[in-house]
Parts: structure tokens; sequence; C-alpha cells
């Protein structure tokens, strides 16, 4: 496909290891296409499409096929470890052939620059191709592989090519919240990413047939597997689950979110008492723009990158941790209540990253357009 003729082809290339990494691409690429319509984007992944057009605003093409695939997971807060490294093992056992076949799906769309959230392979193809690469991400492929894989006999071959492909970017761009990452030489650090929630409370109650004084927590893990099912949840607590994917079909207090399919996620999460997740950057931030009482599952996996979010959320919103046996039962209203008795720890956070990244990626667009 070639669209040089009449503008412009910007590259994306976002993980599928969850929806965070979408919702920071598609703010910051939202920001980008408002300063440069002309531009054309093209994104790669393997997140539903449905889900990825509702992220990102705008004409887009969607790619549905790639090699990164970030880890192995259990559940939304366990890695399947060997399960990873066995299969970080086997794409680098084919390393040169991979990055083939991502160079040729890349060239395919003639970019003039590629944008990579989190994955390092659509680096490597860029590299290979000749095209200018940037990073956009709250954590490297590079920092979780060291993390947790850096003892086994083939991981100084598999570093060696991450740290090439992350090296091969123009700037890796690290916004406020994530992995600090200090040691990139390209690293630019900028502020929080995302697109604020507007509240629209009486909007989602309607649609949901509820009073507005009714009780309303949004249950989410993101686009990994929970392993968590509502079924066995107190009934008559007063509190409202806002779920979605069938975790609890059968519980009369729990409501698919779909039922309000007009109001975007952020939205919803900004017209809600309470939020019950798992800390990844796009939860953790929504989180703190709409400075929304938060009850966390701890990672039960030594995950690098928790400590960070948790530190950045406590300065936005009110946080409280609760075990997964705890969670599991539904043992929650009690830490719920005292998360909303809870005073918010300052104003909510402004998401000054999203205009820093688009300037920086338009800026690139610039010089090598003129």
């Amino acid at each position: 496909m070639d669209h040089k003729a009449s503008s412009p082809v910007l590259y994306a290339a976002v993980t599928p290891h969850g929806y965070g990494h979408l919702a920071m691409t598609g703010a910051v690429l939202g920001a980008l296409t408002a300063r440069r319509p002309d531009v054309s984007v093209v994104l790669e992944t393997t997140l539903p499409e449905p889900i990825v057009r509702a992220r990102v605003p705008g004409p887009l093409t969607v790619v549905a096929e790639t090699e990164d695939f970030g880890l192995s997971m259990i559940d939304s807060t366990r890695i399947d470890v060997e399960a990873s490294a066995a299969r970080y093992r086997a794409l680098h056992d084919d390393w040169d052939a991979v990055v083939a076949r991502a160079a040729a799906r890349m060239a395919a769309h003639a970019p003039d620059l590629v944008l990579s959230n989190a994955g390092y392979i659509a680096l490597a193809a860029a590299a290979r191709l000749g095209v200018p690469s940037v990073v956009l991400a709250p954590l490297t492929w590079l920092h979780i592989y060291r993390h947790y894989f850096a003892d086994r006999p083939e991981a100084p071959g598999i570093l060696a090519a991450m740290e090439a492909a992350y090296g091969s970017a123009r700037a890796v761009l690290v916004p406020d919240a994530a992995m600090p990452m200090d040691d990139l030489p390209n690293r630019i650090g900028i502020g929080p990413v995302g697109v604020p929630g507007r509240a629209r409370r009486e909007e989602v109650c309607r649609a949901l047939g509820l009073d507005e004084g009714a009780r309303l927590a949004l249950v989410t893990f993101g686009g990994v597997n929970s392993g968590l099912d509502l079924a066995a949840w107190p009934r008559g607590t007063g509190w409202h689950w806002l779920t979605r994917g069938g975790v609890a079909a059968d519980h009369p207090d729990a409501i698919d979110m779909d039922r309000v399919p007009a109001l975007p996620f952020s939205d919803i999460l900004a017209s809600v008492d309470a939020v019950v997740t798992k800390l990844g950057y796009g939860m953790t931030t929504e989180c703190g723009f709409a400075g929304v009482p938060t009850l966390y599952l701890p990672r039960g996996d030594d995950w690098p990158e928790e400590p960070h979010l948790r530190a950045w959320l406590e300065g936005y919103a009110p946080l409280r941790a609760v075990d997964a046996a705890r969670l599991r039962a539904g043992d929650i209203v009690d830490d719920l209540e005292a998360l909303l008795r809870q005073p918010p720890p300052g104003p909510p956070a402004r998401p000054t990253g999203t205009e820093e990244g688009a300037a920086i990626v338009a800026g690139m667009f610039f010089g090598l357009k003129g």
C-alpha cells in the first residue's frame, strides 16, 4: 500500500500485552493527528480491532499481525515464567527470519516513521529498512526480560538483540508513572500520558437503570484474563459491580458495561465511586486523571513496574491494596467504604505528556519532511 503520494505515514506497533499500551499510544496519536492531520496512521497489533478503533481516533489502517507477545500470562497478575522464557528462546532462535517478516510487513506500508509501544521487533525491522523510529512506553521488554530471565544461558544473546533494537530508536519517550529506565542513553522523560475521562454520572446511571445515589464500582483487570469470577461475591451489599466479559453473568449486582456503549471507557471510569483493578500503566493513569478511589490487587510475581505506578497514583487518588483471597470472595466492601472516607491526596493528575509526546513525534516528521 502506497500512502506517500498523499501523506506521510506513521507505522505504530502496539504490543498486544494488555490494553494500557494501546490507550497511551492512542492518546498521543490523537494529539499528533490534531497537529498533523496530513499524517496517515498504520497500526500493527493483534488486540481486538473494535477496541483499537475505540482508542485511536481518526482514520486508521489496522495490521492484525505481530511477532511481539510481551509475556505469557497465567492470569492478569501472574506471569507464566517458563512459557515466556521458551517463547523468547524460540523467537531469537529464528531472529533473522522474525525481523525479515516484520520488515516485509512494514515495508508494504512505506512508512516515514515508526512508533513502538513497547516492542523491539518493530524497531529492529525499522532499522533494517532504514526507517527512523521512536519508542513511547511505560516499560521495555529489555528491562522486563533482564528482570526475570537474565540468569538463563540464552539471555546474553537475547539481551544483546534487545539492546541493539531499543538503541536504534531516535528516542525512548518515558512518561511519568513509568519505570524509570534511566540506563537508556536515548531516554527522554515526559509527563503522564493518556486521555482523562469526563464524569458523566447521570448518563451512566440512567443507562444502567440505577438511581444516581447508587454505589458503583468498576471492576476491571485490563486486556489479560483476570481469573476472577464474581459468582461467589455477596449479594445485596449496596454496591453495583460494573464489569465486562461475562465474569459475573448471573450475579444480580453485576452489570456489563456494554450496556453503556455510547460512552468511552475513560468516561465510565470517571463516573464511578471506585475502581477495583490491577496497576497497569493505562489503568493507573486513568484513575489518577479522574482522582477516583482505587482498590488494587498487588501483583504476585515481583512485577518491577508496580512500585513506580503505586507511588505515582498515591499522589493523585485514594489508594488501597486488597489480597487475592479476599478479592475472590468479594470481601471488599469495608475496603471500598474506607477508600471513600479517605481524603484525596491532591488534585487529579494532568496528562501533560500526551501533548509533549505528540510534539516530539511531530517534530520528527517535520525534520523528515521539511
